[in-house]
Order: structure tokens, then sequence, then C-alpha cells
């Protein structure tokens, strides 16, 4: 009998997986924002004009309720029906994030604990099971993401562009191929050039949302849903990140620390940017405040201040040590991505940091701070922390 391969392995335990959760979860009642993006999604079904598009009551793009929409003419617009679109997202998803794991990963047994730990996340486990519109971009992010890697130029402008049109958020992904681009333009001219141009192209269509909307979203949803945060850039989000990440990664953090031998001046560095960020803790949006029940960012957080009590010092203690821990494993990762750059050291691992420090730089732009967004990110964030414990040899460039 022929042996199945690490994908297949990992395919057949997709499939189980999901198709065990569909059976005992498609029947539940509505989980959190489920019910207002349902309802838009049949908005879109019912009487889809320009002036659907023009103004709905979301903050999000419309290409994933124009999606969700189609499926409910062809099929049902029930939520048993919407549900069941979205496992079919989540078990494509779910092969996406091996096969990126597997083109940086060697071993196929570390590249299935890798996927298990990104899978097994709380948030990203609801989002494949529930109608939210998290998994439909993280599949449409993996796609463009692998299509740059693999230069597939055309395809990776095309899933780009319905990435950004799905959540805003999505910029981080042409931001970072635009980036990579311009560090290694000397290398490959015309691919490079190709890449900034297909990148650019890919912001278009968002811009051209924004002038109908003539916001970034609209009317209806920002009346609805957005409360202006004090300040404009919200550094608390990037504290907030940080710590939250280290405990969603547990244990590769953990490897990381027992592998990595700790530099006294890089220890120094991320204390220093520790106590900066302290100034700035982790609290809740106004957003979250205004039309939730919760006092925290999500279930860690919230787990942690029922275990310690609310704003103690030993809620204030657990979550420095672990802003600490984040803090020094970004110095590592700057470090090992600033040397790379200075010896032109060019391969197609750079694009994993700069989409994690495009993320922390863009994310505190947003009204609202949420574990649950750590979930678009984590995948290469982790890799980037692997790679460091484990670098690539030969100097791979995935060409």
């Amino acid at each position: 009998m022929k042996k199945l391969t690490a994908s297949q392995i990992w395919s057949i335990f997709s499939l189980l997986t999901l198709s065990i959760s569909g059976i005992l979860f498609i029947k539940l009642p509505f989980r959190g924002d489920e019910r207002h993006i349902v309802e838009t999604i049949k908005l879109f079904a019912d009487n889809f004009t320009f002036n659907t598009v023009k103004d709905y009551p979301e903050v999000t793009p419309p290409f994933f309720y124009m999606f969700y929409a189609l499926w409910a003419k062809i099929f049902s617009s029930t939520t048993e029906s919407l549900r069941l679109l979205t496992l079919l997202i989540s078990l494509i998803t779910w092969q996406l994030i091996f096969f990126l794991i597997q083109l940086f990963v060697k071993k196929d047994s570390h590249a299935f604990l890798l996927s298990i730990l990104i899978v097994i996340n709380p948030y990203f486990f609801g989002i494949s099971i529930f109608v939210y519109t998290d998994m439909f971009t993280i599949m449409l992010g993996l796609s463009s993401l692998i299509s740059f890697i693999k230069n597939k130029v055309f395809l990776f402008f095309i899933l780009s562009t319905l990435a950004i049109l799905s959540r805003q958020y999505a910029v981080i992904i042409p931001a970072a191929v635009i980036v990579y681009s311009l560090l290694t333009y000397k290398n490959d001219t015309i691919t490079n050039r190709n890449n900034i141009i297909a990148s650019l192209i890919s912001f278009i269509p968002l811009i051209i949302l924004f002038a109908i909307w003539k916001n970034i979203s609209p009317a209806s949803g920002i009346e609805k849903w957005i409360v202006p945060n004090v300040f404009f850039y919200n550094l608390d989000y990037i504290n907030t990140y940080i710590t939250f990440s280290v405990i969603y990664i547990f244990p590769l953090a953990l490897i990381f620390f027992s592998k990595i031998k700790l530099n006294y001046k890089r220890f120094f560095i991320a204390f220093s940017i520790t106590i900066l960020l302290a100034v700035f803790p982790v609290k809740p949006s106004l957003a979250t405040l205004e039309f939730t029940d919760y006092k925290t960012v999500g279930i860690v957080h919230q787990v942690f201040a029922e275990f310690f009590g609310y704003g103690s010092l030993g809620l204030k203690i657990i979550l420095w040590i672990f802003l600490f821990a984040g803090c020094y494993i970004n110095i590592e990762i700057m470090k090992k991505f600033y040397l790379q750059v200075k010896s032109k050291s060019y391969n197609k691992e750079l694009i994993l940091p700069l989409l994690w420090f495009l993320f922390l730089l863009i994310m505190p732009l947003s009204y609202q701070v949420w574990e649950k967004y750590l979930t678009m990110i984590l995948p290469f964030y982790l890799l980037s922390i692997y790679l460091l414990i484990y670098p690539i040899e030969n100097k791979f460039t995935l060409l």
C-alpha cells in the first residue's frame, strides 16, 4: 500500500475535523457579530444594486457579502447554508496554511505541528465554522501570498485585490510585496517591477470605493459601528498584538527561548521598548465598550482578568511578561531581517516579517482592537519565529 504524504494526512485531518465540527455546531444560534453579517448577506442577495454597494450597514468592503450572496441565491440564505459555505472555505484555507508552511519548513512533522498550532486557536476555529468575514479574507490573502512566492504575478494581483475588497487590513499583503520588491529590485528588475505595478493596481478598486462612499466605509456602517478612539493612532494596539501573539504561539515561543542564546544588548533594547509600550496598556476600544459587554480585548485577556482580577497588579505583571517576551522575539526578527538586507542575502522568506511589521504599523489606525485580528497574521509571524530557530539552508529562494 502506498504511503500517505504529509499533505494527504493533513487533508484527511482537516476534512474530518471540519466535518465533525459542522455536524456539532452548524445549527447553533448566532455567535457574536454573525447575526448582522448574515442580515447584510441577505440584503445583497435580495437587492443587489449600485445603491446597495454605495451604502450598507457594515464597515468592511463588499466582496465578501457579494460572494456569500451569490451562494445564497444559488442554494439557500439560511444560516446553515451559509455556515456550510464557511466550512468549505475553511477546508481550502487549512490546506493553504499547510502548503505555505511546507514551502519554508523541511520536516513534515514540524509543518504538521505548526499548522495545528494555527488552527487550534479558538478564534481561528470559530471563524472556520461561523459566518464571519475573516476566513474568506485569510483564504484570499494566503492565496495571493503563495501566488507571489511562486511568481504568478497576474494571479497575485487578482487575489490580492479580492482580499482587500473583503477586509481593508489585507492591504498589508501588496504593501509588503512592494517593500520586498524595492529591496530586491536590482536582483530581478522585470519581476520586481511587475510585482510593484500589480500591487499598486490592487489598491485601486478600494480607492474607487472610498470615492463612492466619500469615506473609508459606507455611511450607514460608520454611523452604526464606528466609535472614534481618543487618538488617531493607538499605540496600545501594538502592545496588545505583541503581547497576545506570544500567547497564541506559546509552545513555539518556549522552544525559541530554549534554543536562542540571550543577548544582553538585545535584552536591554527589548526591556526599554517594553517600558515604553507599558505606558500604553492593553485596553478595549471604545467600540467594544459601546457595543458589547466585554471589558477586555478577547478570550485570553478575559481569562487573565477573571483569574487575577480586573486592573490588578497580577494582571499587569502577567501581561508585562508576555509583552517583554514578544518584544525580545521581535528584536531578534528585526536583527535577522536587517542582516539579510545588509548582506543582500535576499529570499522570499523576507516577506514574512514584512507582513508582521506592517500589520503592527497599520492596525493601530483601526477603530477596534481584538485578539481575533491576529488570526490573519499568525501564520506569517509563526513562520518568522520558526525560521529564527531553524534557518533555511542554501539561501533557498523559492523561485
